[in-house]
């Protein structure tokens, strides 16, 4: 989950530009305008997704924990005052889907305003450095797409990007040039979107193929599920989570429920012996017909102690030497550093 938040974070860094009311013409003859694309920013993601992670930021910024994740996020990936961005103020939220397209794909949607003059003057100076060691540019499916080590962007509009690795993108940009831009969201994606002041969703549907149908035989909680949802916040105690696994009966559904409330003890017992406190504040599990019901909340502090014992420390920016990117000696300051400041 670390790396994902860090990939979100380059697309923020360097993705969205400006383009002209008609963003493309396909092939089809068929003209797609920026309109289009904002008014329905997930359509541009494939169908076929078997995973999916959207986080409101507005939301997430209005609590403590979520604060501090995203200020790690942007102590993780500094960026230059001329780039004249601020992942609080700039981004509103974010929609990623993982794929088996050729491998394990992914492919993410950002929504959100950016100044494109400043970003892409301060990308066009970027010469590697702590956010990514090269940028390359490329041309396909006549949009701008920048890469590097195998994962990149595309901007679509002033407030709609592209991310993922190099695959995810290139699916999205194809249903563009072909004019296959549709509502291809699952059903149950869709659920979760609609759930009311839910900072976050995730969902995984273990039957869509053999790499998460695998999942359920290695994890003994998830033995004949066939799908995981859930949706939460980072309101008090921390993290806070209402989940679902469905099953094929209610026998799996009991089994399930009472394997989820082992695991949580034993949880709580390491947390104790690693010096976490008590991580669990709450869990309670309940079968109702073929479903597993899930309530969580896990500590703040232990969230923060884990996150400070077990990341890595941001990286610290290069020497500046000029305006390149992520090369400002204020990208980050000290502040930003507080939470691994102490031994």
């Amino acid at each position: 989950m670390r790396a994902l938040v860090g990939l979100i974070g380059i697309c923020h860094a360097l993705g969205c530009g400006a383009g002209p009311e008609v963003i493309l013409h396909t092939a089809a003859g068929v003209e797609a305008t920026a309109q289009d694309v904002d008014r329905n920013p997930l359509w541009l993601l494939p169908a076929g997704g078997i995973g999916w992670f959207h986080l409101e930021l507005d939301l997430a910024k209005q609590s403590e924990l979520g604060r501090l994740v995203l200020a790690d996020l942007r102590a993780r990936f500094p960026l230059p005052e001329a780039a004249g961005f601020s992942l609080e103020r700039d981004v509103r939220q974010l929609s990623v889907a993982t794929y088996s397209m050729q491998g394990l794909d992914f492919a993410g949607v950002v929504s959100g305003h950016f100044d494109v003059a400043r970003i892409t003057a301060a990308a066009a100076e970027y010469r590697g450095g702590p956010l990514a060691p090269t940028l390359a540019r490329s041309e396909y499916a006549g949009r701008t797409l920048f890469t590097s080590a195998g994962i990149g962007f595309a901007v679509i509009t002033e407030a709609t990007a592209l991310f993922g690795n190099d695959v995810g993108v290139r699916r999205c940009l194809d249903r563009i040039a072909e004019a296959r831009v549709a509502d291809d969201l699952p059903s149950w994606v869709k659920d979760l979107l609609a759930t009311p002041n839910a900072t976050f969703s995730i969902g995984v549907d273990l039957k869509a193929n053999a790499l998460t149908a695998s999942l359920p035989s290695r994890l003994a909680a998830l033995q004949g599920a066939a799908m995981v949802r859930g949706v939460g916040n980072f309101d008090a105690p921390g993290i806070n989570l209402a989940g679902t696994i469905s099953h094929a009966d209610h026998d799996a559904a009991r089994g399930s429920a009472a394997r989820l409330l082992q695991a949580g003890g034993s949880l709580n017992i390491y947390g104790r012996l690693l010096g976490l406190g008590q991580p669990i504040q709450k869990l309670e599990t309940q079968a109702v017909g073929n479903d597993t019901r899930i309530v969580l909340a896990v500590d703040r502090a232990a969230v923060e102690l884990v996150m400070k014992r077990f990341l890595p420390p941001p990286p610290v920016p290069t020497q500046h030497v000029g305006p390149g990117w992520a090369g400002h000696p204020r990208a980050l300051v000290p502040s930003q550093l507080s939470l691994w400041s102490s031994p």
